[in-house]
């Protein structure tokens, strides 16, 4: 089907469209209509696909009262067609009448000035006052009538002669351009249409727009998912019958808009933006736009997760934890346990047993892996820089802010895990306003009067002794119980010397790519020495020497003599000691067997009443005076 079709009432039209076709070269379909058919053939062309409907006086207004919804254009009456009719009725009689809107009449009044000549006229503005209007003309005894083929229909019966108002050929063709501009113009608003459904069906927010009576006209699909409400049953609807607590007739009246409220509608948390339409100074509409607040959550979550991009993320798994001794595997054990839940969980060890390490596994294996990891060394940031850092700032809330503000760490860790390292160090004000973060579950930023609600798990860690603390006052004992609801000691390296060989494997193997050589361990002498050492920087002491020993060594695997020089001068300290203990124990010996045979030669030898003397076995007695 063509995009224009021309629907003529009469076979006069019909000839002169065709003409005006040839004319402008145009392939248009032409269908001689009746009034009673019009509508009917024309809902058939649009099914087909025509875009315009060209007709004609009664059929064409017909037509465009119907409820099809394609443009008719009307065939205009041009002052030509109007000149020409009236000169062929004064040739057919002298009393010449004519009934048709205003605005042909007006025409008419024309062209009487011209010819100097009178017709008699009665307006006519509805199909219903045609008859009255003939009638009129008939009365003040006219003898021709010119008239379109509704008003010629009118005097058949009469001896009253008629005239047929038509178009001519330039008419059509005036019609057949503006069809086609319409097409271009109807087109383009088609496409703009199609792209702002397709944005509003894209947005995931709801949105509703309402003209000014608070009549909803436009909203998208998820209107009708957030609200529950059938999308077909939103467009005409007032807007209080879909939003009880709306608001949005105030933001027509005052002009002013209301942004991020939040109110429950129909069971759901909403949160809403509600703006006025303004051209010019007036307000003739609004929009509203809406979200869940669950929604909203999870989007905040998402965010969120890119900050793993900065670094706020886990880097241990249990696969990379190196040792086998009983104490250190029930350390491991707890760590297992407690990250299935989501209490406050409290590190203590010697510095450099590896608490950081114990907090990056509690939250890997936690539910809230998927969050921020936000690892801070309480004292390693200023105290007075340090109140800024966890709880952030907003724009000007203190000199030397930064524009715009800041986000502060408890934030970041929002759906996942802080880790408070050094804990002890937090001066008294900061310690009582954790409590209030560890109580509350939420936190304000410098400079605000928001309360942020916020969803951590807060893992803390020192090596301070709290009980000594707490008895000086300078840790809270209410923070410190809240802390302590789940706690892990993390045994020292001396206290699982087992794990040293292993752990000398692992660094070695961690270290090789950086140094650059091929070591291949320590020898039994060097490890027997490490193990015997009380490692009083633990883990992270260990790694230092062992990397320096890399080093240092001339061979391959690793000497005693090398691991010596690798220690420094507590090593040095250290052996010195062990052997001056050594010294002393020989000397020790060899009195206490002295003194046994002593008392063995005041009983005439007897082991059995020497030992009863001196209060220990046969055995032992035996054992010592062979120096075993």
């Amino acid at each position: 089907m063509s995009e224009i079709v021309i629907l003529a009432p009469i076979n006069e039209l019909v000839e002169v469209a065709q003409e005006a076709c040839e004319k402008t070269g145009e392939q248009i379909p032409i269908k001689k209509v009746s009034l009673a058919e019009a509508v009917r053939i024309a809902k058939q062309c649009e099914q087909a696909g025509a875009e315009i409907i060209i007709s004609r006086g009664t059929v064409g207004s017909t037509i465009s009262g119907s409820d099809i919804t394609i443009p008719v254009v009307q065939i205009p009456i041009t002052g030509y067609d109007l000149l020409r009719t009236i000169m062929k009725a004064f040739k057919c009689g002298t009393k010449v009448g004519i009934a048709d809107t205003a605005e042909v009449l007006q025409g008419v009044e024309s062209i009487e000035a011209s010819l100097g000549r009178k017709i008699e006229k009665v307006q006519v503005n509805t199909l219903e006052e045609v008859k009255a209007g003939v009638a009129e003309l008939l009365e003040r005894k006219i003898d021709v009538l010119i008239g379109k083929n509704i008003y010629v229909n009118e005097v058949k019966e009469t001896d009253v002669k008629t005239v047929m108002l038509s178009s001519g050929v330039e008419s059509v063709i005036q019609a057949i351009n503006e069809a086609k501009s319409l097409i271009d113009v109807r087109r383009a608003e088609i496409s703009r249409t199609k792209q702002l459904k397709a944005i509003l069906d894209f947005i995931a927010e709801g949105v509703i727009a309402v003209d000014d009576k608070g009549i909803i006209t436009v909203c998208n699909p998820p209107v009708s998912k957030i609200l529950n409400i059938p999308y077909d049953r939103l467009i005409g609807r007032p807007i209080e019958e879909v939003f009880s607590n709306s608001r949005i007739k105030k933001v027509i009246a005052t002009g002013k808009e209301e942004l991020n409220r939040i109110q429950e509608e129909n069971g759901v948390k909403i949160i809403t933006n509600q703006i006025p339409i303004r051209h010019e100074n007036s307000v003739f509409g609004a929009v509203c736009t809406f979200q869940e607040l669950q929604v909203l959550q999870r989007q905040e979550q998402e965010i969120r997760k890119k900050l793993l991009h900065r670094g706020h993320v886990t880097k241990y798994r249990f696969e990379n934890i190196v040792g086998k001794s009983p104490v250190f595997l029930e350390a491991l054990e707890k760590v297992r346990r407690y990250s299935q839940v989501d209490s406050t969980v409290l590190l203590t060890g010697e510095t450099g047993v590896g608490k950081e390490v114990f907090a990056h596994l509690l939250h890997a294996y936690s539910k809230r892996s998927d969050g921020p990891f936000v690892a801070v060394n309480c004292a390693a940031i200023p105290a007075n820089l340090l109140e800024s850092e966890l709880f952030g700032y907003v724009d000007g809330a203190f000199t030397g802010a930064r524009k715009g503000g800041k986000t502060g760490l408890f934030e970041l860790a929002h759906r996942g895990t802080i880790f408070l390292d050094e804990i002890g160090e937090l001066d008294e004000s900061l310690q009582a306003q954790l409590l209030r973060v560890l109580q509350e579950g939420e936190v304000m930023r410098l400079g605000d009067e928001r309360v942020i609600p916020i969803d951590i798990r807060v893992i803390a860690a020192s090596n301070r002794d709290f009980a000594k603390m707490m008895e000086e006052a300078k840790f809270r004992a209410d923070l410190y119980y809240r802390l302590n609801i789940l706690d892990i000691i993390i045994p020292a390296l001396r206290e699982r010397a087992d794990d040293i060989p292993l752990l000398c494997d692992y660094f070695i193997a961690e270290l090789t790519p950086s140094i650059q050589r091929e070591i291949k361990g320590f020898d039994q002498e060097a490890l027997t020495l490490l193990q015997r050492y009380q490692w009083p920087g633990n883990i992270r002491q260990l790694r230092n020497v062992v990397e320096r020993s890399m080093i240092l060594s001339p061979e391959s695997t690793i000497s005693a003599e090398t691991v010596k020089v690798a220690g420094g001068k507590d090593f040095a300290d250290y052996i010195a000691a062990e052997k001056g203990e050594a010294q002393d124990q020989g000397k020790l010996q060899n009195f206490e067997r002295d003194y046994i045979l002593q008392v063995l030669k005041q009983v005439n030898g007897n082991k059995t009443e020497a030992a009863k003397i001196l209060g220990i076995g046969r055995t032992t007695l035996w054992r010592k005076i062979n120096n075993k």
